[in-house]
C-alpha cells in the first residue's frame, strides 16, 4: 500500500468550474463568422428557388395557353382559374381571375412574385375582355426582390430576364435570355 503525503501533494477540494469570459468571446466570434458566411448564401439559395418557382409557372401558363389555342382557335377567353383552384384554410388563394394575376409562393401570404397574363397587342387587355384580340399573349413576372430577376415570355417568343423593371410587354431592353 502506497501512502501519499498530503502536505506533498494537497487534495483540492475545490474543481475549477465554467468557462473563462475569453473562451466564451472566442465561440461566440467563430459563431458569428460562420453565420456571417452562411446567411448570405442561403439568401443566395433562397432567391434562386423563387425565381425557378416563377420560370417554372410562366412555362406552364405558357403551355395552358397554347392548349387552349388548339382547342379554341385563339387565346381569348383563357382564364387560368382551373389551374390555381382555391386551397383549403389556412393557406391563402394565389390566383386572382378577374385581373388574371398569380402571386408566388403559391398559396402564400408573402408574395415575392406577381405574374401577369395580357393580350399581346395595343393596350395589352386581358385575355378574357371583349377588346383582345387574342392572337398572342405574354406573361410577366414582377419580383417584389430588387436582386431577383424580372421574368417575360410572349408568344412571339421573347423571353428575356432583366434585374431592374422591365416596361411594357414587348421586349426587356437590356435585359438578357433565360
Amino acid at each position: 500500500m502506497i501512502i501519499v503525503n498530503p502536505t506533498v501533494f494537497p487534495l483540492k477540494t475545490r474543481f475549477n468550474q465554467g468557462f473563462t469570459l475569453v473562451e466564451l468571446m472566442v465561440v461566440v466570434m467563430i459563431i458569428a463568422i460562420i453565420a456571417a458566411i452562411a446567411l448570405p448564401s442561403y439568401q443566395h439559395f433562397a432567391r434562386r428557388a423563387i425565381a425557378a418557382q416563377a420560370q417554372q409557372e410562366i412555362q406552364k401558363l405558357a403551355e395552358q395557353l397554347e392548349r387552349h389555342k388548339s382547342r379554341n382557335f385563339s387565346y381569348h377567353g383563357f382564364n387560368a382559374n382551373y389551374l390555381y383552384p382555391a386551397p383549403p384554410p389556412p393557406k391563402v388563394s394565389t390566383f386572382n381571375a378577374s385581373a388574371q394575376t398569380l402571386t408566388l409562393p403559391l398559396e402564400s401570404s408573402t408574395v415575392q412574385y406577381t405574374l401577369t397574363i395580357v393580350d399581346n397587342m395595343t393596350g395589352n387587355p386581358l385575355l378574357a375582355a371583349d377588346t383582345a384580340t387574342g392572337q398572342g399573349w405574354a406573361i410577366k413576372a414582377v419580383s417584389t426582390d430588387p436582386k431577383n430577376f424580372n421574368y417575360l415570355l410572349t408568344s412571339s417568343g421573347v423571353r428575356c430576364k432583366k434585374n431592374s423593371s422591365i416596361t411594357g410587354y414587348e421586349d426587356c431592353g437590356a435585359g438578357e435570355d433565360w
